[in-house]
């Protein structure tokens, strides 16, 4: 029997992933709530840690999850949650690279938007 998780069960489930796979040690990560329902979560970090002053660049991804999406993770069973957040890890970090490499190593430019659509839970419903 799988029981459903509430959007902030599942909102913590996906941002303890992202914490756990991040490769920043100042990460912090928050959510909002859109009156629409749309969730974006900010997953920020300190782009220059050398010398940790106030005038350091914070760096952030969001990623944009429509109501629908959030509702059906929580549907998912314990296994394909796993591979969910596993999916939306691999694609945050796959982003991130991806904008690293195109120059956004630029204090200027360090941040990413990431809409997280059904393809996301497809393949994790599918075992």
């Amino acid at each position: 029997m799988s029981v459903s998780l509430d959007a902030q069960q599942s909102l913590a489930e996906i941002e303890h992933a992202l914490f756990k796979n991040f490769p920043f040690s100042s990460i912090s990560i928050t959510h909002v709530t859109h009156s629409e329902g749309i969730v974006t979560i900010q997953v920020s970090w300190v782009a220059s840690a050398g010398s940790m002053s106030i005038l350091d660049s914070r760096c952030a991804m969001n990623l944009v999850i429509e109501p629908a999406v959030l509702a059906r993770y929580g549907q998912l069973n314990g296994a394909a949650r796993l591979r969910a957040r596993e999916s939306l890890c691999a694609t945050a970090e796959d982003a991130l690279r991806r904008h690293m490499s195109e120059g956004g190593a630029d204090l200027d430019e360090c941040n990413v938007l990431i809409n997280v659509g059904e393809s996301i839970l497809v393949d994790s419903e599918r075992g």
